[in-house]
């Protein structure tokens, strides 16, 4: 076994009596070392805080991206993290069903058979093994032996995982250097600081980051007194492990409010041994009174998303991708004490023993309650000599054997506000549930064999109710929500509902998913309203009634296509999804401005709305259409300084525009003119069709749009149809770019000289068949910049020479780059132009640039010295009125304008 000790600059060698077998490397090759071919066990072994899991991720990340395996698996564990636990964690991770009965023995029979011909990479992060042949006990081929390049990477805190692992390589990262320390905490807090600081820290990355998240944000006035808090905070200097304990508590009380320790605290109530979601951890700090500011829905995401910022900034949590979020867990073992005093008691470190009675539990950990991923035996009870008014919290997400919770068990917990028995095996809810009636919080997700949801209609505290992913799900009981006029959040999403039951009490419903529930069915009904006269309406979507709020419908993929000619209202701010697979998302804040998102794999699921359709005054007064069988990922800022999701290409773009329409990569039907005569915002991506020109029609454009982009259409010849004379009303901006065939702007001349009055900017980026831009007749009395580029044949900017004080009056910018043949741009003086700016245009000889009563100021161009010398001009005063700046090295900038 080859052993190394790394992270630090020096290279040199460590004198042979204090560590005979180590030698000192760089990040840099520990890495190469970690990913070098041969098949092998490699262990990071260490203190915690010393950056284990993150050379580990790096690695990880490092393969994933270069594709040097077949299958990557990375499992999280921890000091309670059982061998059946980790073998299910492996399981999960390759797609393994493993159901509720599956022996540990077939399991590792499983995974041995998905695993023995592939070349995978498997991490082991924080493991504490001591059980010998190990791999072999989790079903893990060992890479040695199976020859294909196989890899497993440990980390540990303990010599006896390491022992047990029998590794090729070990390698013990080393605490930074006093340089790299004080490099780490400047770079944390964005400013030089005292360097003595670091003295104490013994070169420990997760310290300088703890001590870096409590010294973040300090006012000038008050560095000099926190600085000094830090000193006595650090000192004595005793050892590495009491260090750590005193940064922890220090950034601690460092954070900004006690709703912020009390958001950090409730992190413990989750197993130590997984990432934490974190759209549900915001729902549990709301709905379990945790942040008690926010009064709804959206407000509890902002202030949730500003504590998750002020946490990860602290160095508190640590964000894993994916909406995740995770306690390390050394700073675990040192907040559990202020955990347990303040009511956040950390799950068991044994799996709990049903002969354990519920009372004792509640002694142990007060009003909260978590036992998630344990092993809760076939039924949940409690002693009917016992009721437990003080439980406020349940957690059992993850107890795969529990089928049954007992019939007097609800009796007992009364005061319950969040109950969470997602991903359970139980069948039914038990009729006792329908006294917690102060609960607001009920998650039933994965329940997979829980086919109807009943005696729920008494919960009129209900806040969100999540179901999503019951597979079996076909029934909610008949009027479960006519006294819950609180419900805000309500999710069935991949369930197999078939109707559901009136929602008009729900007057604050405003999250309504219904992604993937293939067997909904519309219907017309009759509802009476308050003057009670019938209305005839339809019931759409799915129970949504004409008097609640909801501002975000996610409605999913439908074998049945919505025939929108026969609805008649929908609210706005709704979320469609018509795809053949799970692709886009709105996250919630982007949707605050009520715009109805409609994400389609084709243009068929939107043809039938029709531009007369009365959904355009409501449902559609906002809008954001895309349409595409591209599946685009979510993205989220890592730093968690904005945290969103994109739900397009043009998502950042679109702010401007209240409707917005899409076509990327997809056919385009014939009969989209109500979406095309609605829409401000245009854009055509990647659409291979020959008869594009006439999607386009121009005369409905006329109505509403306003910019028009038109990108990598490589088979369109022409952007106008030259049938119609176009008249393109209000369009103000068009945008065109990567069109290999893209020959004439408009074929023929136009019959109506002002067709493009209201147009303002016009760009065009590599065209390179083009040989003019506009007919000369065409007129542009408002184009106030006109930017070419990269259109390797354009000669003439208009087809023959003409005027420019009448085709181009109000033009201020004109940019001219790499247009090898140019040899003109239009006749006479442009009267506005203020800003020329020319590259690569060896042919153009004379500028349309002179002095006019309209233009009597300087202008600038920029461009190359040979070509300004090379020009031709009629009047050489003319000079004196223009500023020219030479287009070299020191202009970067100019090339990213426009």
């Amino acid at each position: 076994m080859a052993s190394y000790c790394c992270f630090r600059i020096s290279r040199t060698r460590l004198p042979s009596f204090t560590v005979p077998r180590y030698r000192l490397i760089t990040l840099q090759d520990m890495l190469c070392l970690i990913l070098r071919p041969e098949g092998e066990v490699v262990a990071i072994e260490g203190t915690g805080g010393l950056g284990k899991t993150w050379a580990a991720k790096a690695a990880f990340e490092t393969a994933r991206n270069s594709n040097r395996f077949d299958t990557y698996i990375w499992v999280s564990l921890s000091t309670s993290c059982s061998l059946r636990r980790c073998t299910e964690k492996i399981a999960t991770c390759l797609s393994i069903d493993i159901g509720e009965e599956l022996l540990s023995s077939r399991i590792r029979v499983m995974i041995k058979e998905r695993l023995m011909r592939r070349k995978f990479l498997l991490v082991l992060d924080n493991a504490y093994f001591v059980e010998e042949n190990i791999l072999g006990k989790l079903g893990i081929p060992c890479p040695r032996e199976q020859s294909l390049g196989s890899k497993v990477i440990v980390t540990t805190r303990t010599g006896r995982t390491v022992s047990v692992m029998d590794p090729a390589i070990l390698i013990s990262p080393q605490p930074l250097t006093d340089q790299a320390s004080y490099d780490l905490l400047r770079e944390k807090i964005g400013r030089d600081i005292d360097l003595q600081l670091i003295d104490n820290c013994f070169g420990m990355p997760l310290s300088i980051i703890l001590l870096a998240g409590a010294l973040c944000d300090i006012p000038t006035q008050e560095s000099s007194k926190l600085i000094s808090e830090a000193y006595v905070a650090l000192r004595p200097k005793i050892s590495v492990f009491t260090t750590m304990i005193r940064l922890v508590k220090f950034s601690y009380h460092r954070l900004p409010s006690d709703t912020a320790r009390r958001c950090f605290l409730y992190c413990l109530l989750f197993p130590d041994d997984e990432a934490i979601t974190v759209k549900d951890l915001i729902i549990l700090w709301k709905l379990d009174g945790i942040i008690q500011e926010a009064r709804d829905s959206h407000e509890a995401n902002c202030y949730g998303e500003e504590i998750l910022h002020v946490l990860l900034k602290h160095g508190l949590i640590h964000f894993e991708g994916d909406h995740h979020i995770r306690i390390h867990d050394v700073i675990r073992e040192t907040v559990s004490q202020v955990g347990r005093e303040n009511g956040y008691v950390e799950q068991p470190e044994k799996y709990f023993d049903n002969d354990i009675p519920f009372e004792y539990l509640l002694a142990k950990f007060g009003g909260r309650i978590s036992l998630m991923n344990n092993t809760v035996k076939e039924e949940l009870r409690a002693s009917p000599s016992h009721e437990f008014f003080s439980t406020s919290t349940l957690l059992l997400r993850g107890n795969r054997h529990m089928r049954t919770i007992s019939e007097e068990f609800f009796c007992r917990v009364g005061m319950l506000r969040v109950l969470d028995l997602s991903f359970t095996p139980i069948r039914i809810l038990p009729q006792s549930i329908s006294r917690l009636f102060h609960l607001r919080l009920l998650l039933l997700a994965g329940c997979g064999h829980l086919e109807r949801i009943q005696h729920i209609g008494s919960l009129e505290m209900l806040e969100a109710l999540s179901a999503s992913g019951c597979g079996s799900l076909k029934r909610v009981e008949c009027g479960s929500f006519d006294r819950m006029g609180l419900l805000k959040i309500l999710d069935l999403s991949r369930t197999s509902i078939e109707c559901l039951p009136s929602l008009a009490a729900s007057v604050e419903l405003n999250q309504l998913l219904l992604q993937d529930c293939a067997f909904l069915k519309s219907e017309r009904t009759m509802e009476t309203d308050h003057k009670s006269c019938d209305t005839e309406f339809i019931r759409f979507p799915y129970g949504v009634s004409k008097k609640g709020a909801v501002s975000n419908l996610q409605i999913g993929t439908s074998k049945d296509l919505v025939n929108w000619m026969a609805m008649l209202w929908l609210p706005c701010g709704l979320n469609f999804e018509f795809s053949d697979r799970f692709g886009m998302r709105v996250s919630q804040d982007v949707n605050q401005d009520r715009k109805t998102y409609i994400y389609a794999s084709h243009a068929k699921f939107v043809q039938s709305l029709h531009k007369d359709s009365p959904l355009w005054s409501n449902c559609l007064r906002k809008f954001h259409i895309v349409i595409s069988p591209l599946k685009y990922d979510q993205t989220m800022d890592n730093s968690f300084g904005v945290w969103r999701t994109k739900f397009s290409a043009l998502d950042v773009q679109s702010g401007d525009f209240d409707r917005v329409l899409e076509i990327n990569c997809a056919g385009v039907a014939n009969d989209l003119e109500g979406v095309l005569g609605n829409a401000e915002l245009i854009s055509l991506k990647n659409i291979t069709a020959t008869n594009l020109v006439w999607t386009l029609n121009t005369r409905t454009l006329t109505a509403a749009a306003r910019e028009l982009w038109v990108e990598d259409c490589h088979q369109l010849e022409n952007l106008f149809s030259p049938e119609e004379a176009p008249t393109v009303g209000n369009l103000q901006n068009i945008w065109i770019s990567n069109m290999d065939n893209l020959a004439y702007f408009c074929r023929v001349t136009v019959e109506d000289l002002t067709s493009f009055s209201c147009l303002m900017h016009l760009l065009l980026d590599c065209c390179p068949k083009l040989n003019f831009l506009f007919p000369s007749s065409l007129r542009l009395p408002n184009l106030r910049s006109l930017q070419i580029r990269f259109c390797d044949s354009l000669e003439r900017v208009f087809y023959e020479s003409v005027a420019a004080e009448h085709a181009l009056p109000g033009l201020q910018s004109l940019q001219l780059w790499e247009l090898p043949e140019l040899i003109c741009i239009c006749g006479g003086v442009l009267p506005s132009l203020k800003d020329l700016k020319v590259k690569g245009c060896g042919k153009l000889k004379g500028i349309p640039i002179g002095v006019t009563e309209n233009n009597p100021f300087f202008a600038t161009i920029i461009g190359e010295m040979q070509w300004w010398n090379d020009l031709v001009w009629g009047d050489e005063s003319v000079k004196r009125w223009i500023l020219f700046r030479n287009w070299g090295p020191l202009l970067p900038h100019f090339a990213t304008e426009g």
